[in-house]
């Protein structure tokens, strides 16, 4: 477990004058400056830690769910947590926004000057985050929290208490023991007022005019309808809890019977009447929900979508030069995939035909049964061990945390997308895991599914997270952040350095997969920018993308609908990578024969997640402290 590694020590005279006295004392005025400023930068560095150790703490007790996927230790949470919720009540907004309040006064608090390493990056990002919500503040209300805003929308197909609760339940929630099966118990319990409170914000975001486009509505309750609509010994919250005691020594089958039949009750009585209140509010707000995807139907739309392409990574450019700037990636990008494809021998017909003819291949296909879905997935965990030994070429970092490829819950699969990744928790006791969906493994040619792995594990996010969650000195605040541009950034990245890595020098097919894998985040810079800003329709959308991408009209449906929930999100690929991409030929330009590919990919990880904007500071001081 990380927590604070603070040293607080004191600059008074009296210590300074025992200092002096010691054989080893400074010789000279300078060295006695040197000492001074060594020891007030430690003061302010130690000072501020404190002070962020405080405000991680307020964060927990925000969301306890989140202390499980982290993995604190109860001592320092201040008790128990695991069998707790977060509260999701219409009063919990002004508690959030005053907690972001006093992130900011206590930064106030701190000489930034004085500041160095991992502290001096930390209090940039969190300056910069608490920054940005508080542009985001007057127009996000159900879905505000006080270091990031993903979403204007609380609930949707894809985001939400009645999706992230059941999944950390059933994913992250520790069952070792009796104990570990009571707190779960309580959450499970817990889930009716969290719903409860959930609908209630519901109904205040639809009167601020804050209600999503009616297809994400429909998806939302479609996941509330597959949560509630068998009966309570099939739900996955009771199912999951019976087959994961089952490995439990030391509970007996007839304590396991009484367990499961607990959680059955607590599933008919409360979980579903929960739900049901849920999916109530959500009804209610049908009537007045657009069926266009963007988001200039909502009140200040215009401003939420700019206000969302700065907070995904955009700098200086709008969303008509992030439109275009998509349009000529897709251009260059098809140019590329056309000379491999006439390399192989497939060179009549317009160059997306020709990669949807080889991806609808039944030999580029794993068959669409449970045989088919398990042999994909041991296929996926065997590549990942294969690069795990020619990580040392491009980084001289290496975490220690492993990383798992599993299959997202039947259940969620309608509206899940395509795959995400998870974190490992901070001891090291469950890994990082990719999270593909296997509904139909058409989804997923053979050709496209290295640089998928390369992109959600090695050396895309796991890499990133654990590398962060493994530094040394990091503060635990830190863990609780993303940055959509750096992440995804890095990961798209990533699909790049496997190339450089010579993982596609035998494997023309998959270099055409991950070609087209660049060109789909290409084009989402054009789609986002299409729905939200030039205001297009889902099918056209829709329509676009497929005739530009090659992949399925099914699983773009679902990217579409994702775009529109998440106003801007999609173009933070694309928009990260191109700047680690800037960064990197400036390094080789100023540094030459000095510069060093795993140590530059090295300072893009070892600080940790950050915005462009800081990750462009951090990369400069490096080349700097070089030349």
């Amino acid at each position: 477990m990380k927590l604070f590694k603070i040293c607080i020590t004191t600059a008074m005279t009296l210590n300074l004058v025992a200092c002096f006295s010691h054989p080893q004392m400074p010789e000279s005025k300078q060295d006695v400056k040197l000492v001074v400023q060594q020891q007030t930068n430690q003061d302010e560095t130690a000072a501020f830690l404190a002070l962020m150790d405080k405000q991680t703490k307020a964060l927990l007790q925000l969301t306890p769910t989140l202390a499980t996927t982290l993995g604190v230790s109860e001592e320092y949470f201040g008790g128990k947590f695991n069998n707790k919720l977060g509260d999701y009540s219409v009063e919990n907004i002004a508690k959030s926004k005053a907690l972001r309040d006093s992130m900011e006064a206590d930064l106030l608090k701190i000489d930034r000057s004085l500041l160095t390493g991992t502290a001096a990056t930390t209090y940039d990002v969190l300056a910069s985050a608490i920054a940005m919500t508080k542009q985001f503040e007057p127009y996000v209300f159900g879905a505000f929290y006080p270091l990031s805003i993903y979403s204007p929308y609380a609930i949707t197909q894809l985001t939400g208490i009645h999706i992230d609760l059941p999944r950390a339940l059933q994913t992250e929630q520790p069952l070792n023991n009796k104990a570990d099966v009571e707190d779960y118990l309580t959450r499970l319990s817990l889930l009716e007022k969290a719903y409860t409170d959930m609908a209630d914000v519901v109904t205040l975001d639809a009167k601020h005019g804050l209600i999503p486009p009616k297809f994400a509505i429909e998806g939302a309750l479609k996941v509330i309808s597959g949560m509630t609509s068998g009966a309570a010994a099939e739900n996955p919250l009771v199912v999951v809890l019976d087959n994961r005691l089952k490995s439990v020594a030391e509970i007996s089958d007839a304590e396991r019977a009484d367990y499961i039949e607990r959680a059955e009750k607590i599933t008919l009585e409360k979980v579903y009447p929960g739900y049901g209140r849920l999916q109530k509010a959500l009804t209610a707000t049908l009537a007045s929900a657009q069926s266009e995807p963007g988001i200039w139907v909502l009140p200040d739309g215009e401003k939420l979508y700019e206000l969302a392409l700065q907070n995904f990574g955009a700098g200086d450019l709008t969303a008509e030069q992030i439109h275009q700037l998509g349009l000529d990636e897709v251009a260059r990008i098809k140019a590329e995939i056309d000379e491999l494809l006439k390399s192989i021998g497939h060179s009549e017909g317009e160059v997306i035909n020709r990669v949807i003819a080889l991806s609808e291949d039944p030999a580029n296909l794993y068959q669409n049964t449970d045989e088919g879905r398990n042999k994909l997935l041991n296929d996926l965990n065997l590549q990942m061990r294969e690069v795990e030994l020619l990580l040392p070429n491009i980084l001289n970092t290496i975490p220690k945390a492993e990383v798992e490829v599993r299959r997202i819950s039947i259940y969620e699969q309608d509206s899940s997308p395509g795959g995400y990744y998870t974190s490992p928790n901070l001891d090291g006791s469950r890994p990082g895991v990719f999270w593909i969906n296997l509904k139909d493994t058409a989804d997923w040619p053979i050709l496209s599914l290295p640089t998928l792995v390369y992109h959600e594990a090695s050396p895309g996010h796991h890499l990133q997270v654990s590398i962060a969650q493994e530094i040394d000195d990091m503060p635990m605040i830190r863990n609780m952040l993303w940055f959509s541009a750096y992440g995804e950034g890095w990961a798209l990245y990533a699909e790049l350095l496997a190339k450089e890595l010579g993982l596609y020098d035998d494997d023309p097919l998959g270099d055409i997969g991950r070609l087209q894998s660049d060109l789909f985040r290409s084009a989402r810079l054009v789609v986002d920018s299409g729905i939200h800003y030039k205001k297009w329709s889902r099918e056209y959308a829709i329509d676009w993308m497929h005739k530009n991408t090659g992949q399925s009209v099914a699983s773009l449906t679902r990217e579409v609908e994702r775009y529109a929930v998440m106003p801007g999100q999609a173009t933070s690929y694309k928009l990260g990578q191109i700047r680690i991409l800037e960064l990197r030929k400036l390094a080789k330009e100023k540094l030459g024969d000095k510069f060093s590919l795993p140590e530059f990919n090295d300072q893009v990880l070892i600080h940790g997640a950050v915005n462009l904007t800081v990750l462009t500071d951090n990369i400069h001081a490096w080349i700097d402290s070089k030349i």
